[in-house]
């Protein structure tokens, strides 16, 4: 399962009336961002062993893995499903803007829906995975650009699950390009998804943001504008944005702040990337760098 890294949002949660929406498959964001190569993997077992639902993320019991957990608790509304142990293995750093809650949960409603012989389909295991990141406030629009596989350098240019959103891609041959990031730990989403006075600031720039990006339709005017979005919500960090700034000059075509996370993702083309990678070592140890090529598959069965 591929995960994700968003460059910029719109929070789209609300009617035209400025009422709450109350269907969470309406519920959802604008953005865009890009698709790596690099994501997780996740195994669901169950047996008389297994009393209660639990997850493991690379070896570890994580019993606070809210998200997973309310995937197997929706499927359980519907369904008569036995307790699972859930086994993800996920390569990006996790609670950093890399999409890994969203790719869990698509992972965790797949693979329950095949230990158990649900036969859902992947409009319906996402909406699972969809609801459980907005019920969990860990995510808006991850979901969605998972599952769609339109482009390794998408738009979500309408919210809402799979079956409700529309998606969109920049055509550009993204084999060309390695994304490298900086990554300084975990973030808290809901204090930002929740802020008032934020919320405003980030659905004004995050709507002019898509519009910009798309009226030039070049992955570099995604990443120019998306760090002008980061630096006038307020999200973004002045340390982070110069470290942005800096991997400019070092050969990145652009850079920003995930949103949401504590890192920054620099676009680098393959040609550059030996040189880049030297002199950006200088800058960021080497143990906070994450690097993924880009793709734009969906889930993949494993056999």
């Amino acid at each position: 399962m591929p995960c994700a890294i968003s460059s910029f949002f719109e929070i789209c949660d609300t009617n035209p009336d400025g009422s709450s929406l109350e269907d969470p498959l309406k519920i959802g964001a604008r953005g865009g961002g890009f698709i790596l190569k690099r994501g997780n993997t996740t195994k669901a077992l169950s047996g008389k062993d297994i009393k209660s639902d639990q997850v493991t993320i690379n070896g570890k019991s994580v019993p606070g893995a809210r998200t997973s957990l309310k995937v197997l608790e929706l499927l359980r509304e519907d369904y008569d499903i036995d307790p699972v142990r859930l086994l993800h293995v996920i390569d990006p750093p996790i609670g950093s803007g890399f999409g890994t809650s969203g790719a869990g949960a698509v992972g965790a409603a797949i693979a329950v829906s095949n230990l158990f012989d649900l036969r859902l389909t992947l409009t319906e295991a996402s909406a699972f995975a969809h609801r459980a990141e907005i019920d969990s406030v860990t995510g808006l629009g991850t979901v969605i650009s998972l599952v769609s596989s339109t482009g390794a350098i998408g738009l979500v240019t309408e919210p809402g699950c799979f079956s409700v959103g529309r998606v969109d891609s920049i055509l550009e041959e993204y084999g060309k390009y390695t994304i490298f990031c900086a990554c300084f730990g975990p973030i808290e989403k809901s204090t930002v998804l929740k802020e008032p006075t934020m919320r405003l600031k980030v659905n004004e720039y995050g709507r002019k943001t898509l519009e910009s990006i798309i009226d030039e339709g070049t992955v570099d005017a995604l990443l120019r504008y998306s760090r002008i979005f980061a630096e006038r919500t307020g999200i973004a960090s002045q340390e982070l944005l110069r470290l942005a700034d800096k991997s400019i000059e070092l050969g990145a075509i652009g850079a920003t702040q995930n949103m949401i996370g504590n890192a920054v993702h620099c676009l680098v083309p393959k040609s550059r990337k030996n040189s880049f990678l030297r002199d950006f070592c200088r800058l960021v140890p080497k143990t906070a760098i994450f690097e993924s090529e880009l793709c734009q598959s969906g889930p993949l069965l494993a056999d």
